[in-house]
């Protein structure tokens, strides 16, 4: 009797073992409760640089486009996007009660778009998706050459509400729509810092 009861728990606890493997294997993790394992969470890319790589000058300075964006496991429950991007490290945060500079800033996303395109960023922009509109049109990086490079973060929030937000919303009112509503975010980083001008 005894040599069976050990036979059973080996038997369990070989199961028990193929299992994690098996989980570890495919990247998942088990979740609280039981269900499917838990996937990777909201990626953020793009083909212009990789994260924390250098921005190239395209994307730059007065006359800079905005860079092609991509992303992709957006949690279930997901309604709408809202992109970000800012420096953290400004040298004058002129008027800026943050302590950043905001360089861009799209909201009304819908939770069917997984892109958007290059150039997208624009004043008078036509490639937004339908409903989207822009709080801030795209300001390419400027950090100035004597100083360090900068880290420009762009974030994109995942809702699972909308926001319902007046014609004249700032950044300021969109992250108060935001309070409580962010079920997950992506981020994307890249440094800039101007070319320092050619000796004379």
């Amino acid at each position: 009797m005894r040599s069976r009861i050990v036979t059973i728990v080996i038997v369990v606890l070989i199961a028990t073992l193929s299992v994690g493997l098996s989980m570890a294997q495919q990247g998942g993790q088990a979740p609280r409760g039981g269900g499917a394992p838990a996937g990777p969470g909201l990626t953020l890319t793009t083909t212009a640089w990789q994260d924390g790589g250098e921005l190239p000058a395209k994307y730059a300075g007065q006359q800079a486009v905005s860079p092609p964006l991509s992303w992709s496991n957006a949690p279930m429950g997901t309604v709408e996007f809202v992109l970000v991007m800012n420096d953290p490290e400004p040298v004058r945060p002129a008027g800026s009660v943050t302590g950043d500079i905001l360089h861009w800033m799209v909201v009304k996303i819908p939770a069917s778009a997984t892109s958007l395109p290059e150039g997208a960023g624009a004043a008078q922009s036509t490639s937004l998706p339908a409903g989207a509109r822009q709080i801030q049109p795209f300001r390419g990086p400027g950090a100035p050459a004597t100083g360090p490079r900068h880290h420009y973060t762009l974030t994109l929030y995942a809702l699972n509400a909308p926001l319902d937000l007046p014609a004249t919303a700032d950044r300021a009112a969109v992250m108060a729509a935001m309070e409580g509503k962010v079920v997950a975010r992506g981020i994307l980083v890249s440094r800039f810092m101007q070319a320092p001008a050619p000796a004379r």
